[in-house]
This record gives structure tokens, C-alpha cells and sequence, in this order.
């Protein structure tokens, strides 16, 4: 044991020690430890103390008189304010309010405001529930819109169209474990609805976007039913709350099998298509209890956001996302890794009736969204009219696909052909790559290629033949057309370097052709002598068809010749400034014969003024213009019923419409649609009167 030393601390090498039983040092302080015999201790503590000396002895009494002052003339300011009666009032209803609040039950009043609380949460929950809406199945509904060619063939049916409803047992296994695949592959595992389960599906629902399953802990699927199918996805403070309640009662009421069910009742399977029934129906044409598994999973790919698929026309983006839901049925072991490559060899080759290359060029799909604001809502049902020429197309068809079997039709060979009427109208159209967009070349195109629309059975526009296009305006939009054709589809990983584009005239047609492929590039990277060829023979096909009229006879009798050129430029049509609308097919008339002109809506044919249906007649400038379109051609008249009032044509083509769109005259009140369509086109080019 150590020896103490004799001041009583521990030697130096050991450690200090507190003597709680020695004896304090003067100045109240304790003189053990390391500090009691340091001399700088010592002094710092005594200038401590004269400092504390000298600051009460000389700075205090100093600091006292000057501040003595400030503190006079703040009482006397702080009087006169406490005096002043507002002062004194504010004073007063202070001490009421504090007085009356002391003598206030705060425990009732935390009990009324903790009831208030209450009572207001419950009629929230209470009218969210009262505004739920109705879990009922929906009944089928139909507004079926029919795109045909310039002959009145079907081309493509769009519109809106919802299945009926199906029972657990009326679809195919295969096409609910296609589903749960694709939208939620956790959806069979058990969720159990305590304190945690509930807060994750109220927070889920207060979420912009769906959880991605039960990793973090929503119920996806059935979240997605209530938000996109029943709630049709709106947002909000409201939305959010009953979707909750929606998800809740449902995981607690409903089995999987009858959740899965109602989420493919009600599931979107294109812009269009609403329910299993009609994608099953109208893509396939099959039941849905007879859906393959390359049918299901092309099918549960279009679920998929974004939900603007078609499987008639983005066919190689539905088939990627086929794929995809192939390979999460083999991770979920709904299928073995040999039945999904047989799956997918099937997918590869399978593709909807109604998949042909008219509605994979997107045509039909823009000239329905150039006649969406004529249309309006709640028609049954809608036909539309297009420039599109079969025969023209067959050949573009033709021309393509010879060109893609000798490439030997790999998935890295894609081709594209548009065909151009003078006024921009697409004649054909062909596309084994990405659909046209509704960029401003594709808008452009569609409006110039609406022909006709009939609203249940009520034809509400005739369009025009608009006016032709320069030969540069021609091909900028050939070429804009190509440029969407030419995009890449959904799950490419192969895009084209260089593609080729060949744009040319072909007799009153501008006809583009874009092509990729690798067997045809050249050593510098282009695409080789492929889109040249391609149009050489649709070209080819063309003049065989459609040859050139004979050149007429050499008349040697200079009266013969002058009969044979008046004839001629009579079938040939108008000459001067006035552009000629689309004709259309004339019948027998009772008046025939040359006009002479009065004004632009009358004529005296042999001696009988008659006035043209739906004109109001101008004179001057616009009637010599109408005087100069007429000549010496022969008019045909047919009666309207009114007295004197007919309705004529000059070759094929209607002179009341020639007239209104030329801007030459002004539509009376109760014209036909297809004159007041004729006005508002002049008045929108501001043509003739029209002019500023």
C-alpha cells in the first residue's frame, strides 16, 4: 500500500484523490485537490475580487446617475400613455378578458372542442360515404364510329365500347394469372387489415401514383380498380378518402377471385375499349374463357400504363408488352420458362383481325380526331368518309411488301409509303413501323382527308376538295408524314441509322417512301437504292392500271379541230382564278342548256331565270369571275321543290357550292350543310367577299 503523501495528495504518479475530510481553506474554498496550492489559482482568484471591488465602488454609482434620467423621462412618457383613455380602456377589457377566462371550465371546453373535432371528422367520412359510387356493374354502352374509303368500304370501327359483364367462371385462368402478372404480382399474398395494414392503404390513397404492391404495403391491384375504374382517377381530398374506404371494404369483403374479376370488367384495354368481353370480342374475336396464353398476355400488356395502345395499330408495342407480362407469369411460376418461349413464338405471329396496314398507318385514328368536334357527344353512331383509295392502296401494299420479302422480313427491315392527292389528301398509306402522329403534318393530312361524316344517319359535313398545294408544300408534308413513320416503336432496341427517304410525283399524286434495313445499306451507311425502288414500283403499278388517255386525233378540217377543243376544255373543267370543290355524282336533270349569268345566284337558261338553292347573289367583280368559270359550258338543273329555285351543276360539279366556296356570294339562312360548310371554308381562307 502507497504512502500518503504529506500535503495530503497522492504522489504525482497516482491518481488524485478528494480528502472530503480535511479541512476547507480560507476563502470558502476547498484547499484539497491538484488547484488548492497553485499560486496562479491564488491570483486569478484575488484580481476576481478586485475587480468585483472597484465595479461596485466606482462604475455602479456612475452607471445609477446617468441611467437615473432615462429612467424619469420613460415613467413620465409610460404616465402620461396609462393616462390616455384608450390606454386606460385596453387596460380594462384586459383584465375583464383574463378575470373572465380564469373562471372559464377548460376541461369542458378541451371536451367541447375534442366532440367539435369528432363531429366534424364523422360527417366528412359520412358524406364521402353518402357520394360513393355505385359498385354496380355498368351496362354495355356503344358509340361505334366507322371509318371508310372514298368507295364506302370499312375501313377501321373506333368509338367508345364496354363489354359485358363476365362471372369468375366465364374467363380464361390463364388471363387472370396474365393480369395479376402484370399489375400486381403480391396480389395473393394475405394482407392483414390491423392498425399498420390501414394506415398503408389511407396513405397509399393520398398518393399521386399506386404503390408498386405489397413491398410497400398496397394492395396495387385492388387500389388501381377503385382509383382508375370506379373513380375513374380523380384526385383530391374527397377522392382520396373514399378510395380508401373503397380499398378497405373491398380487401375485407371481397375474395381475390371476385376482386380480379371486377378489375377486368372494368379495365381499360385502349383508349376505347372497356372490359375483357369487348378487347376479347373485338380484338380477337374470341371468349374470353377460349384466351391462350400469347392471347392473355397481349391482352394484360394493354392494361399497362399509358393506356393509349391500340392493338390494331401499335401491333409491335403491344406484342413487346406481351412479352414483358410473358416473363412476370414465369417470376409469379404461372408459367414454366418452355411454356412462355412457345407463348411467345405464338405472340410473335398473332395479330388482331382488324390489324391491317390502313389502321397501323394511323390514318383512321386522325381522320376520327379531325371529326371529334363535329361529331360532339352522345351520338349512337357515326360513319366518316376518307380520300383513302383502295385500289391505290393494294398497290402501295404490294409495292411494300415485295421489297420486305426479299430483305427477308427481318425485325430490323421496316417501310413506309404515303401517297398524296394535289390537295394534300392521303390516297394511301402504309406503315410497318410506328403509327402517323397527330403532329402538324398528321392534323393536316387528316382534315384534308375527311370527306364526309354522318351522325346517326344525319350527314353533318361534306368537305370540299380543298384547295391544290404547291409542289413544295407537297412534299414538306410527304416528308413530315415519313419523319412519324419513321419513329422507332415501343420496345425497339434495334433503331435505324440513316434511313432512306425518297419523295417524287407520280402523275397528280406525291408519293414518299421511307425504308431501313440492314441487307440493303451501303458501305457509307444509307439505306441504298431500297426507297427508289419501292416507289418505281408503285409507280409501275399505277400507270398499268390507271394509263394516260389517248392523245385525240389530228383534225387536218380547222372547223373540226375548234369543235373537238371546245369539247375538250368542257370536259376539261373551269379555267381562271376560281378553285373547284369535290364534285359529286350527277342525276338526270329536267333543265339543261348554257347559262347566261345575272348574278351569282341567278341564271337564264333557254329563256328562264332560275336562282340556285342556298345562294344569295352578288354582283360586279364576283359575277365576271362566275361569267368567266361558266363560258360557254352546258348547265344541268334539277328542281328543290321551291318555285324557280334549283339546284345546277356544270360537269360534275355543283355551282352552288362553287360559288359559296369561292366567296363569290354569302349562304342564305336556311341553306344545306354542305353549302354553309362551302361558306365557312371561303370565309376561313378568305376568299372572294370574304377578303379584309
Amino acid at each position: 500500500m502507497r504512502a500518503a503523501h504529506p500535503s495530503g495528495r497522492m504522489p504525482p504518479s497516482g491518481r488524485d484523490w478528494l480528502n472530503l475530510g480535511s479541512t476547507p481553506a480560507a476563502g470558502g474554498a476547498a484547499a484539497t485537490g491538484r488547484f488548492a496550492a497553485n499560486p496562479w489559482a491564488d491570483r486569478l482568484r484575488q484580481g476576481a475580487g478586485r475587480a468585483r471591488s472597484s465595479l461596485s465602488t466606482h462604475w455602479q454609482p456612475a452607471l445609477a446617475a446617468r441611467i437615473a434620467p432615462l429612467r424619469s423621462a420613460a415613467e413620465r412618457v409610460g404616465g402620461r400613455i396609462g393616462a390616455h383613455p384608450v390606454a386606460r380602456e385596453a387596460s380594462d377589457r384586459w383584465q375583464r378578458t383574463a378575470e373572465a377566462a380564469s373562471r372559464l371550465p377548460w376541461g369542458r371546453l378541451s371536451l367541447a372542442a375534442l366532440l367539435l373535432t369528432t363531429g366534424l371528422v364523422l360527417a366528412i367520412l359520412a358524406w364521402c360515404a353518402a357520394t360513393l359510387p355505385s359498385l354496380a356493374d355498368r351496362p354495355p354502352a356503344a358509340s361505334p364510329v366507322t371509318i371508310q374509303a372514298q368507295d364506302g368500304e370499312s375501313l377501321a370501327l373506333r368509338g367508345d365500347v364496354r363489354g359485358r359483364p363476365l362471372a369468375p367462371g366465364d374467363i380464361a385462368p390463364v388471363m387472370k394469372r396474365a393480369v395479376v402478372a402484370a399489375q400486381d404480382p403480391w396480389f395473393e399474398d394475405v394482407r392483414p387489415l390491423d392498425a399498420v395494414g390501414i394506415g398503408s392503404v389511407a396513405r397509399g390513397a393520398f398518393r399521386e401514383t399506386v404503390g408498386a404492391g405489397l413491398r410497400e404495403g398496397s394492395a396495387r391491384l385492388t387500389q388501381l380498380l377503385v382509383r382508375q375504374n370506379l373513380l375513374s382517377g380523380e384526385r383530391g381530398f374527397v377522392p382520396a378518402v373514399q378510395e380508401a374506404m373503397l380499398v378497405l371494404w373491398l380487401e375485407a369483403r371481397a375474395s381475390k377471385d371476385a376482386i380480379l374479376t371486377r378489375f377486368l370488367n372494368t379495365a381499360s384495354f385502349g383508349p376505347d375499349l372497356v372490359g375483357l368481353d369487348a378487347a376479347a370480342r373485338r380484338l380477337l374475336g374470341k371468349e374470353a374463357r377460349d384466351l391462350s396464353a400469347a392471347e392473355a398476355a397481349l391482352l394484360a400488356g394493354l392494361t399497362l400504363p399509358p393506356h393509349d395502345l391500340r392493338a390494331d395499330r401499335d401491333l409491335d408495342a403491344a406484342r413487346a408488352r406481351g412479352r414483358r407480362v410473358l416473363d412476370g407469369m414465369v417470376m409469379t411460376g404461372a408459367l414454366t420458362r418452355t411454356q412462355a418461349d412457345e407463348a411467345g413464338r405464338a405472340l410473335a405471329n398473332l395479330a388482331p383481325p382488324g390489324a391491317t396496314p390502313v389502321t397501323r398507318s394511323g390514318l383512321p385514328d386522325l381522320t376520327a380526331a379531325a371529326a371529334r368536334d363535329r361529331l360532339g357527344d352522345g351520338f349512337r353512331e357515326a360513319t366518316l368518309r376518307t380520300s383513302l383509295d383502295r385500289s391505290l392502296q393494294g398497290m402501295a401494299e404490294k409495292a411494300v411488301d415485295r421489297r420486305l420479302d426479299a430483305n427477308g422480313r427481318r425485325r430490323s427491315t421496316r417501310a413506309a409509303l404515303v401517297a398524296l392527292g394535289p390537295d394534300g389528301a392521303v390516297l394511301a398509306a402504309v406503315s410497318t413501323g410506328s403509327p402517323l402522329a397527330a403532329d402538324e403534318a398528321g392534323r393536316a393530312s387528316a382534315q384534308a382527308s375527311l370527306r364526309r361524316i354522318l351522325r346517326d344517319g344525319r350527314p353533318v359535313f361534306d368537305r370540299l376538295r380543298a384547295p391544290p398545294l404547291s409542289p413544295a408544300a407537297l412534299r414538306m408534308r410527304a416528308y413530315g408524314l415519313l419523319a412519324a413513320l419513321a419513329r422507332p416503336p415501343e420496345g425497339d432496341g434495334q433503331p435505324g441509322a440513316r434511313d432512306g427517304f425518297y419523295v417524287a410525283a407520280s402523275g397528280d399524286m406525291t408519293v414518299g417512301v421511307w425504308f431501313t434495313g440492314e441487307d440493303d445499306r451501303t458501305p457509307d451507311g444509307s439505306a441504298g437504292d431500297a426507297p427508289e425502288a419501292i416507289w418505281q414500283d408503285f409507280a409501275a403499278q399505277v400507270a398499268k392500271a390507271r394509263p394516260a388517255p389517248p392523245e385525240p386525233p389530228v383534225r387536218e378540217n380547222p372547223r373540226e379541230a375548234a369543235r373537238d377543243a371546245a369539247a375538250r376544255e368542257a370536259a376539261a373543267g373551269p379555267r381562271g382564278p376560281w378553285q373547284t370543290p369535290e364534285g359529286k355524282a350527277a342525276a338526270q336533270p329536267l333543265l339543261r342548256g348554257t347559262a347566261r349569268v345575272i348574278d351569282t345566284g341567278r341564271l337564264r337558261i333557254d329563256g328562264q331565270t332560275i336562282r340556285l338553292v342556298g345562294v344569295e347573289g352578288q354582283g360586279g367583280r364576283v359575277a365576271r369571275e362566275f361569267r368567266q368559270y361558266l363560258r360557254k359550258r352546258e348547265v344541268e338543273c334539277d328542281p328543290t321543290g321551291e318555285t324557280d329555285v334549283y339546284r345546277c351543276r356544270a360537269g360534275v360539279q355543283d355551282l352552288s357550292e362553287v360559288v359559296l366556296f369561292n366567296g363569290a356570294a354569302k349562304a342564305v339562312p336556311n341553306a344545306p350543310p354542305d353549302l354553309q360548310a362551302a361558306e365557312a371554308s371561303a370565309k376561313a381562307r378568305q376568299a372572294g367577299i370574304w377578303q379584309n
